[in-house]
């Protein structure tokens, strides 16, 4: 930012708070510097004052004191129904009821593999800074005035990211700004104790002195008997700083931003001090904050919370509820009417059950009859009651009330999701500036995360592990967004029930619809650990036996692709031995063909001989058992020898004749005898 007593020049180099101005050869001290912010400081503030003012009566409503009434007297009541505490302690715990599951989408597909890295290291940070517990306290902020702040700083000794929560009513940003994207300068003002800003910077202790606080809106919230005696306020401001200058490069000379990632200042404006003026550390030039509304307004920097439109009817509903308290203490113990003359004595009546009174015969001793409280009284109560439900959005079913006609557990918690309709828009501005959270935070490990670290990393069976985060990860760009309604809770009991039917939902391939995993994520966590524990040892044993099967399987298909690789090889080197093995394998095939038509040819040689063989001694069989009974008949006599030369009659001579030659063997075989009859 250019000085303003120098603002339309650009010839202003500013160095150690000294700024000067080289046309006219001037000094601007860091006096004059300290009292330009600090003019600007005061602008703001009066910019700022309705906002200041309307914000301490939202807190003083949120606790019940803006509707207590000292100045009344004994007799009237006093009583706060506070269901504006009600409707914000109603939302705070459904809107950061989970943690934020982060989802990291690199800009490059090179750091596709590691996004996943990113987001448990956002995990673990988020973890270790207990981001949640100050979230879930800050959205006090958020939901009553509106608005909570975060300063997202690198610490430079602990050599880790930071979340700090800001007061709202400490920071006063550019009066023409509407919000982040388009501030000018943004200042953060709070009271120091001055021996703090001794050791900070000890070269300004000699003109560092305590004193009080002048701004009591900057301590609100702090206790009011403390010691304010050596306080000093102290601006921190973070502004985009337009001053250019100039530099030679060879011959020409060109002007360049002297600031071009902003500029920060910590100015002790009611010393004329400038503690420290440097360049915003931060390479992503941004302002180092994060806002997060309850309702973001348009054309507002501010946002609006739920006090702002629910503190007029709580205000009168208070009024007749105290009303209706008043009539019924007055009615139930209404005022005695005594005549003078009537003999009681002065406090002798009391509202002591079974109370006896004497009095003086015609003398008047009565009570009149109470006068009934209108019903348009308690009827009106009822209709503040409904038009603060109306107006916050906060339903009983909301808070775990039944609703009359609705008894099934999945309308209840249809009801239940209906009524969460506004909380959902809530978290869903939660949830972006968490995102921008997170994107400032991985801004801040790209920039000092220079060495290797490792991670606690949460298991899904509830133990932990170590894990180590490499610096390749962050050299790539990432978006980082919130899962949409990862933050809010859910029914535990529901969404196991819900689990158990898919699990048992088949699906066309034979699967389940969801693993068992998923079912047991919503199991107690008691009886979640041991089971996962079981699961995973079983798991692991399985995983053994697959690995192996996947370890053969690769092994198999690098033996075919270098065989593969041979042929190929074997292809492109010569040509003519395919061909050779081609023609080869074809006579291997005919020579199979005729082996097996050769083995058919012989199975019928061998068939047909076994046959001929069974043939052949059936005829032999025949021929003997002939033979014999011939021989029986015909048995030569003396006389028939002597009419022939063989001495065998001529029938038997024909019968021989007429044999072929193997009968005729077989017949000599049989009988030699025969042979020499013949001769």
């Amino acid at each position: 930012m250019i000085c303003l007593r120098v603002a339309k020049r650009k010839s202003v180099q500013c160095n150690g708070g000294v700024c000067v101005d080289k046309n006219k050869d001037s000094v601007v001290d860091e006096t004059t510097l300290s009292s330009i912010w600090n003019r600007k400081f005061l602008n703001a503030i009066v910019h700022k004052a309705d906002y200041t003012k309307k914000w301490q009566t939202y807190f003083d409503a949120y606790n019940g004191d803006y509707f207590k009434n000292e100045s009344l007297p004994e007799y009237r009541s006093d009583m706060v129904s506070n269901y504006i505490f009600s409707v914000v302690e109603t939302v705070r715990p459904i809107m950061l009821d989970n943690d934020p599951k982060f989802q990291a989408m690199p800009r490059q597909p090179e750091g596709m593999p590691l996004s996943n890295d990113l987001q448990e290291a956002l995990s673990y940070e988020w973890d270790r800074e207990k981001v949640n517990a100050k979230i879930y306290r800050e959205l006090i902020n958020t939901l009553v005035i509106g608005t909570s702040i975060f300063f997202i700083p690198y610490d430079s000794d602990k050599k880790n990211v930071s979340a700090v929560a800001v007061n709202p009513f400490n920071l006063f940003p550019d009066p023409l700004a509407t919000n982040m994207d388009n501030l000018e300068h943004l200042i953060y003002a709070k009271y120091t104790n001055v021996e703090l800003l001794k050791r900070l910077f000890p070269d300004k202790k000699d003109k560092l002195f305590g004193g009080g606080v002048k701004h009591s809106e900057l301590v609100y919230e702090n206790d009011k008997n403390a010691n304010v005696d050596n306080q000093v306020l102290v601006l921190e401001v973070h502004t985009k700083d337009f001053e250019t200058e100039e530099y030679t490069n060879g011959k020409e000379k060109s002007i360049k931003p002297k600031y071009p990632n902003g500029r920060v200042l910590t100015i002790c404006p009611d010393l004329g001090l400038v503690l420290s003026d440097k360049e915003n550390p931060y390479k992503d030039g941004k302002f180092p904050f994060v806002m997060i509304r309850d309702y973001d307004v348009p054309g507002k920097f501010w946002g609006e919370g739920e006090v702002a439109q629910l503190i007029s009817p709580q205000k009168y509903m208070n009024q007749l509820n105290n009303a209706i308290i008043d009539n019924a203490k007055a009615t139930a113990n209404m005022p005695w009417v005594i005549d003078k003359n009537s003999g009681i004595p002065k406090g002798a009546l009391t509202a002591r059950p079974g109370l006896i009174i004497r009095k003086n015969p015609g003398s008047i001793v009565e009570r009149p009859q109470p006068p009934s409280m209108p019903m348009y009284v308690s009827n009106t109560v009822e209709t503040i009651k409904s038009d603060i439900e109306m107006v916050s959005g906060i339903h009983n079913t909301v808070r775990g009330e039944n609703s009359s006609g609705v008894y099934t557990a999945q309308g209840i918690l249809a009801l239940q999701e209906a009524g969460q309709v506004r909380i959902r828009l809530k978290v869903k501005l939660l949830e972006a500036g968490l995102a921008e959270m997170a994107e400032l935070w991985v801004s801040r490990m790209k920039q000092y995360w220079k060495d290797d670290r490792w991670l606690r990393i949460s298991k899904t069976d509830g133990s932990y592990d170590l894990k180590r985060f490499t610096k390749q990860v962050l050299d790539y760009d990432y978006d980082v967004r919130i899962t949409a309604g990862s933050t809010m809770p859910v029914n535990r009991g529901a969404m196991l029930d819900l689990m158990i039917r898919l699990a048992q939902t088949q699906m066309p391939d034979g699967q389940m619809l969801v693993d068992r995993e998923a079912v047991v994520q919503y199991l107690p966590e008691e009886i979640k650990s041991s089971l996962m524990e079981r699961m995973s040892d079983n798991q692991s044993s399985l995983t053994q036996i697959t690995q192996s099967i996947e370890e053969m399987g690769q092994a198999l298909q690098e033996m075919q692709q270098g065989l593969q690789q041979i042929s190929e090889e074997g292809n492109a080197a010569d040509e003519e031995q395919f061909k050779i093995i081609e023609e080869l394998t074809g006579a291997v095939e005919e020579i199979n063909g005729k082996i097996l038509q050769l083995q058919e040819e012989y199975d019928i040689m061998v068939e047909e001989e076994e046959k001929k063989k069974v043939d052949t001694k059936m005829q032999d069989d025949f021929f003997n058992k002939g033979y014999m009974e011939a021989e029986k008949a015909y048995a030569p006599t003396s006389d028939m020898a002597e009419q022939t030369d063989t001495g065998m009659p001529d029938e038997m001579l024909g019968g021989i004749e007429s044999m072929s030659d193997d009968e005729l063997a077989v017949l000599m075989e049989s009988n030699p005898d025969i042979m020499d009859m013949l001769k």
